[in-house]
């Protein structure tokens, strides 16, 4: 990617100097625009916006200093390499200490140009990645992103897109936070997920062709693993920087309308999409017949025969595969009628919090079941489980055989079985001792292990730390890394050796 750079000189030799050698020697930087004075400089900085600006300390009307510190205010992202004469040695590092990347010494040396450059391309990259994940959070939680700031930060023209989905759709009624994922400041593709489950692909037509992007597409769905179940929507089609976010847009739309409990589905949006409306009215029927139904269980106030008609209801309904939000609202329906008889003494936030969950972890509508019926008649299983699990000793067995894991694949519902906990009644337990749903504890344990391996084993491979905490993939295991921890595997590794390198440099 070419970066682009505005220089500015009253001195017209070394401003076509300094030109010629990033023209010739420099082919990851573009010449966007020259100015021979301060003002005209800012001028064109708020015009052409560069990616650096390389000036004078010294030009009529505004000095390089004065330069740096209006545009600094108003585009903190951009960086800048000051010029100098000896004399001006002292304001030099008055400028530094405003914030310019480097400054240059008259008459300037092209080596030493070149290497300022080098040292401001880390910079400014670092600063583009940071920038693109920016955009991709904004339009991926339904915010408009400037498309100014797009079309500057999304580094290709046009782009092949793709959302792959484990599992649930995201918790939006979570108390934890959830973390997001991004693609490696390395990966040409560009990736970003609302959690840990979720990947938005970003493709570069100019890097593979329609073709080579269908074969990538059965590439990811042949990754999946039982018992878990995916929704991936994508697009074959290209489409410009400027069309990007209407199309993400649809993406999402179109996982949320399609994404049902333990169905696996694959949709190209390229392809047109039948809406059988026979059967949403038979849906609509259905799910009358099985709110009737059960409100005259619910009345009895037997939890037999409610049991019964609630597995008769979420069975029958799976063969229309309704999607996932529809299956919310149903059984918030149900919750109501519990409400309504007694049945429920779970507050509605904290009833939101349980469904969402639920709905989180399910692989099956069998499983979705079970897990809602403890939510639902939580009066009788609350009874079983309050005094025996809600400790902190309790908890703590929990996270010793999470720890004792960390290698092995772990479900939820197996982590359940293992314990004799219904799925609500776990998800509360590690909302209260931990503050964090157990996929997000999980994968911080995962992390933190990772952590302590790697400053046990520096010389480590990235793959077999990976594997050790339980991840397959290691370009999954590097960005759920850096999402907990600031930094990439590689990065980390590195403070590590430098801090290695610092204490044997001081015994």
């Amino acid at each position: 990617m070419e970066y682009r750079v505005l220089v500015a000189d009253d001195e017209p030799l070394a401003l076509k100097s300094v030109c010629l050698i990033i023209e010739q020697r420099c082919e990851n930087y573009k010449i966007a625009a020259t100015a021979e004075n301060g003002q005209e400089a800012l001028q064109k900085i708020r015009e052409y916006v560069p990616d650096l600006v390389i000036c004078d300390i010294k030009m009529p009307l505004l000095s390089g200093v004065e330069l740096a510190a209006i545009i600094r205010k108003e585009f903190p992202e951009i960086c800048f390499i000051i010029v100098s004469g000896y004399q001006d040695f002292e304001y030099a590092q008055s400028a530094i200490r405003s914030g310019v990347t480097d400054y240059l010494l008259k008459p300037i040396v092209p080596s030493a140009l070149l290497n300022s450059l080098e040292h401001a391309a880390v910079k400014i990259r670092k600063i583009h990645y940071t920038e693109c994940n920016r955009i991709l959070w904004t339009i991926g939680n339904g915010k408009k992103a400037d498309m100014q700031k797009l079309k500057r930060y999304i580094p290709y023209r046009q782009y092949y897109g793709a959302i792959l989905r484990t599992n649930g759709l995201p918790r939006r009624f979570a108390m934890d936070k959830t973390r997001e994922i991004y693609s490696d400041i390395n990966e040409q593709f560009l990736i970003f997920g609302r959690d840990e489950m979720e990947a938005l692909y970003l493709i570069p037509k100019k890097l593979l062709s329609e073709r080579d992007f269908l074969r990538y597409m059965e590439k990811i769905q042949k990754q999946r693993k039982e018992p878990d179940y995916y929704t991936l929507i994508y697009d074959s089609r290209p489409f410009s920087v400027n069309e990007l976010q209407e199309k993400i847009r649809k993406m999402y739309q179109e996982l949320d309308l399609r994404s049902s409990v333990g169905i696996t589905q694959c949709v190209n949006l390229a392809e047109p999409l039948e809406i059988s409306g026979q059967q949403a009215r038979e849906l609509r029927e259905l799910e009358e017949n099985i709110m009737m139904e059960l409100e005259a269980a619910a009345r009895t106030k037997k939890a037999g025969r409610i049991r019964s008609e609630i597995r008769k209801g979420y069975s029958a309904l799976e063969k229309y595969r309704p999607s996932q939000l529809w299956m919310e609202n149903f059984t918030r329906e149900i919750m109501a009628v519990m409400r309504q008889n007694g049945l429920s003494r779970i507050s509605v936030p904290e009833s939101e919090y349980l469904l969402s969950d639920a709905f989180f972890y399910a692989v099956s509508v069998k499983m979705l079941t079970d897990s809602l019926m403890d939510i639902f008649l939580n009066f009788q299983r609350e009874e079983l489980e309050e005094g025996k699990a809600d400790s902190q000793e309790y908890f703590d067995k929990i996270e010793h055989y999470l720890k004792l894991n960390l290698g092995k694949p772990i479900m939820l519902m197996e982590l359940c079985h293992q314990f004799g906990i219904s799925q609500p009644y776990m998800s509360r337990l590690f909302r209260k001792y931990s503050g964090n749903s157990f996929s997000q504890h999980l994968t911080e344990l995962r992390m933190n292990r990772a952590k302590e391996l790697f400053r046990e084993k520096p010389d480590s491979f990235i793959k077999d730390v990976a594997a050790m905490v339980g991840y397959e993939d290691q370009f999954y295991f590097s960005r759920l890394f850096r999402s907990y921890t600031g930094k990439s595997p590689s990065e980390f590794l590195k403070e590590i050796a430098d801090e290695e390198e610092s204490i044997d440099l001081l015994s």
